[in-house]
């Protein structure tokens, strides 16, 4: 194949990408409404979906539309959290957000079959997982533990973690724009900041058929327009 044939592929495809991207914030955005109101300062969740999506280059535009859509349109939606057990170990908490819940749990359990996996009992899952406001900022030779401790003294922390080359933040998801704001505030470079289920447990050591079945049945979830987010406790190798 000609190399501008490849390029223009490889182009299509991440326009593709962008595009159920922006998809999936949409609609993250339709659901945060349908939960909690179109309020952005009184909804946490939907403040949370405007950050993403302004991060991730959705237009202003588009942002409003979705925040004042039509009612009728809201009503159709379903919002649905699937939790499910994976081989090994796995656990999985699943959203989606949908106008036909049979075809929703039949994929699913299409994806999940493949994945040897099933969906569980409502809270035999997601008791496993902690909802918290995450932030993780830059470690640099200004910026340690014991300062980002004491920045964020005012608010309500769980943890604060120190990786390799990054400092990992843990907050009440109350907290978690007081916290943000402090950090900006004080030029901390910050590099992932969202509210979101963390594993109380990680599982690692998936053995290779196992690793190869939960990137497959991530694809097929992503590639699902009625699935919103997927979260594992599997942190890798």
């Amino acid at each position: 194949m000609p190399r501008k044939h490849l390029v223009a592929n490889q182009t299509n495809r991440r326009q593709q990408l962008q595009a159920k991207l922006w998809q999936k914030l949409a609609r993250e955005i339709k659901a945060a409404v349908k939960v909690g109101g179109p309020n952005i300062e009184a909804n946490p969740r939907l403040k949370a979906a405007v950050d993403k999506a302004l991060q991730n280059n959705l237009s202003r535009e588009s942002i409003e539309r979705n925040i004042n859509g039509s009612n009728k349109e809201n009503d159709q939606m379903e919002l649905k959290e699937f939790e499910c057990y994976g081989p090994n170990g796995l656990q999985l908490v699943i959203s989606a957000l949908t106008n036909n819940i049979n075809r929703t749990i039949s994929n699913l359990n299409s994806y999940l079959t493949k994945l040897h996996g099933q969906i569980a009992k409502p809270n035999s899952v997601k008791i496993f997982f902690d909802n918290v406001g995450y932030i993780a900022v830059y470690k640099k030779a200004n910026n340690d533990v014991d300062k980002i401790m004491e920045l964020t003294l005012p608010c309500n922390v769980i943890d604060v973690i120190e990786q390799a080359d990054a400092i990992e933040i843990k907050t009440v998801p109350a907290d978690f724009y007081k916290t943000k704001d402090i950090l900006k505030r004080n030029q901390i470079e910050i590099l992932d900041a969202e509210i979101k289920l963390l594993p109380q447990n990680p599982i690692n050591g998936l053995n290779l058929d196992d690793k190869r079945r939960l990137e497959k049945f991530i694809d097929a979830c992503d590639q699902d327009d009625d699935i919103q987010w997927i979260v594992t406790n599997y942190e890798g190798d």
